[in-house]
């Protein structure tokens, strides 16, 4: 007879249950899970005032906390059924109801089991978001509250007052796949009576995670989809590529033309990385500057507007070159010497000075002096004649006469020596028809040789002149 109204208020729980799933279960955005496992109640570890081991001790927090076989109240069947919905990465919600027989609590033994039932509403927080571990193992803390009501039977010395609970615990579920799992869990429930006794309920369940709705049947849930009204592909989350070329339609600027990933799915037939809407010149490769049209010789007019397409030109050449007669680099409506090759620092007309200079460097240190005197040699009267030709062909330019000595002899006396020299050369080079007034002289004495002073071969390289150009 008692199983039988056992058994009712099962129907009527599991009804209440799955009536309340069928409501709940319309919101076809978010996933749910439901379970079906065992339970059981354990009064013993739970600090209740005037409860005492074997022993005669009170018992503490935790004791004796996994002792099945002594304090444990189960049912070889299953007795729980819950289901859940998730709400967040880290909070879901779970409504829970188990059934039980009381025979036990602590030590005390009940003269006949009493029935047991809870209904409890918990909210879990997923701590795996801050622990980061495995996708498959999920642990969760658990606070809620419940109702628990118990039977009663005379010949019992306790006597079970049907109260709300606190609920707190911890659990976790651990995922085969992504449908099916397990859990298990142990919450601690709390009564503000004497005559509900707080315990312990332990639980482990098979699950299974189910809900969503798929509007556009393409096999990803509405709430995954991206594009829900519209049949996608699951690496797009739900979203179509119209035209295969893998870019959904979404981010496609030509969604039924195929196309490349990085113009956005537009073509580009002659491969430029210029899109075909864009590029003034689809079918020949260009540069995305001259908006797909090609440049072939640099010159920024492009090919089809270039009359010289392989040559570079000025646009008012109308991209053809402009003549250099001379090769100098400076074009010749702004060479003033275009039969001649210069620097464009010059006009494009050659720099002689520095050339000259060594020139006539070259010759005029060749000219010795006999020792102690401002004669020269008479075999380098060709080196003077030389000299004097090239003064008379640039009679433009100012000209030194500089004059050395070996160290031979005081320094006063070499210094007078060194000008004497030098006059000696201008006026020789007068004779010769260069323009006195392009020369001027300074003598240096043995202040600056050109060689070592200790051999007769160095002091001859001293004795010597030197020519430098002023402008």
């Amino acid at each position: 007879m008692k199983m039988n109204i056992l058994s009712r208020k099962i129907l009527v729980f599991s009804f209440v249950l799955f009536s309340s799933l069928a409501i709940i279960g319309q919101d076809k955005d978010n996933p749910w899970v439901i379970g079906f496992g065992v339970n059981a109640v354990d009064f013993y570890p739970t600090n209740i005032k005037g409860m005492t081991s074997e022993n005669g001790v009170p018992t503490d927090w935790y004791d004796q906390f996994f002792n099945l076989t002594d304090h444990y109240n189960y049912i070889s069947a299953p007795t729980k059924l819950s289901v859940g919905r998730y709400l967040s990465e880290s909070f879901s919600i779970e409504l829970a109801g188990s059934i039980n027989k009381i025979s036990k609590v602590g030590n005390l033994k009940l003269a006949e089991s009493v029935s047991y039932m809870a209904i409890d509403l918990n909210t879990n927080y997923n701590t795996n978001k801050l622990f980061k571990l495995n996708s498959w193992l999920d642990p969760y803390l658990i606070g809620g509250v419940g109702f628990n009501a118990k039977g009663n039977n005379v010949k019992n010395e306790l006597q079970f007052k049907n109260y709300a609970s606190f609920n707190s615990g911890i659990g976790t579920k651990v995922w085969f796949n992504k449908k099916f799992g397990a859990k298990i869990q142990t919450v601690y429930k709390h009564f503000f009576n004497d005559g509900s006794f707080p315990h312990f309920q332990h639980s482990a369940s098979l699950i299974y995670k189910f809900g969503g709705y798929d509007e556009d049947n393409d096999g990803i849930y509405d709430k995954d989809d991206k594009c829900p009204e519209v049949f996608g592909l699951k690496e797009f989350n739900g979203c179509p590529d119209s035209d295969e070329d893998g870019i959904m339609d979404l981010d496609d600027k030509c969604p039924t033309i195929y196309g490349v990933a990085n113009l956005n799915g537009c073509p580009d037939s002659d491969g430029d990385g210029v899109s075909d809407m864009e590029d003034n010149c689809p079918t020949y490769p260009g540069s995305k500057e001259l908006n797909g049209c090609p440049d072939s010789d640099g010159d920024g007019i492009i090919d089809m507007r270039d009359a010289c397409p392989t040559s570079a030109g000025p646009a008012n050449n109308n991209g053809c070159p402009e003549l250099d007669t001379d090769g100098d680099g400076v074009i010749d409506k702004q060479d003033n010497c275009k039969f001649e090759a210069g620097p464009a620092s010059n006009n494009g007309c050659p720099e002689i000075k520095e050339a000259l200079e060594a020139k006539l460097t070259e010759l005029s240190n060749s000219v010795l002096f006999k020792s102690g005197s401002d004669m020269y040699y008479s075999k380098f009267e060709s080196k003077i004649n030389e000299i004097a030709d090239l003064m008379k062909k640039h009679n433009n330019l100012k000209f030194q006469i500089r004059g050395h000595t070996d160290s031979v002899g005081p320094e006063e006396a070499n210094l007078k020596l060194s000008l004497a020299r030098v006059n000696k050369i201008l006026g020789v080079l007068v004779s010769k028809g260069v323009n006195q007034l392009n020369l001027n002289v300074k003598g240096f004495g043995e202040s600056m040789p050109l060689d070592t002073n200790d051999t007769a071969e160095g002091r001859e390289k001293n004795r010597r002149v030197e020519i430098k150009i002023l402008n």
